[in-house]
């Protein structure tokens, strides 16, 4: 069975990137949006690479950003700030699902993403297949059936010789100007966890512009759009991440 809400809480294990200011904030509270933020940034990063590289995409472009997550996410974190983060970004899937079934709303299934279970599923699979004898308890702890388990190494293999080579391809080797660019940071929610949401975006900009140096530049806006998204912009090269979804990722 996927995580419930009541398990939010007990299961926060805490990540080695969290922002601490002077608002009193929660911790666990802000890990979480701190995660969610994160794997949110790096599904849009995805895009954006498959746009500009560009790069051929057999299958659902929305999965394939899914699945970017779990292998940056592994490339950038320590063991125990990634498996918080995997966990934090798959939980709000199944939170998703379970206020979407509260509210008698029927599954997208002809949205151009996966349905949120299968996204939780997917991103619990990917990141039990990057170490599965390390992980065996993750995978217990939350739910993956056996019969998919069976498959997650080679589901893992497979999205590393993908994306892995897409970041070894754009390693950055010397010094040079930043490919990733803060261009606007606005807010008018007046809610601390979403203005702690955006050093954790500054600073995540940072640390990509420190591992990688690709030939073309992103911007990224966060903004309020009266919505609870974050999209790509081809035409614009440019990530806009909402206030919005941001304080989404807020839970009692």
């Amino acid at each position: 069975m996927f995580a419930t809400a009541t398990d939010a809480k007990k299961q926060s294990k805490g990540g080695n990137r969290i922002v601490v200011l002077e608002q009193d904030l929660d911790a666990e509270v802000m890990t979480y949006v701190e995660a969610n933020v994160l794997a949110t940034m790096y599904h849009e990063l995805a895009h954006a690479f498959i746009d500009l590289m560009p790069l051929p995409v057999f299958g659902r472009e929305e999965d394939a950003a899914d699945t970017f997550v779990v292998v940056i996410t592994d490339a950038f974190f320590s063991d125990s700030a990634a498996e918080q983060l995997t966990w934090a970004s798959a939980y709000q899937y199944a939170r998703d699902a379970e206020e979407a079934e509260k509210k008698g709303v029927e599954p997208a299934v002809w949205d151009a993403h996966s349905l949120d279970l299968q996204r939780y599923y997917n991103l619990i699979c990917l990141y039990y297949g990057g170490d599965v004898e390390a992980r065996k308890g993750f995978a217990k702890e939350f739910g993956l059936p056996d019969d998919r388990a069976e498959t997650c190494e080679e589901e893992r293999d497979l999205a590393e010789s993908s994306w892995g080579a897409v970041l070894d391809g754009i390693e950055r080797m010397q010094n040079g100007p930043d490919w990733i660019v803060l261009d606007e940071d606005i807010d008018t929610l007046g809610n601390s966890y979403v203005i702690a949401a955006h050093t954790v975006i500054r600073e995540e900009i940072a640390h990509l512009n420190k591992r990688f140096a690709p030939d073309f530049r992103v911007k990224v806006v966060i903004e309020n759009c009266n919505q609870e998204n974050a999209f790509y912009s081809p035409s614009e090269e440019k990530i806009t991440m909402c206030n919005e979804i941001v304080r989404s990722f807020i839970h009692d």
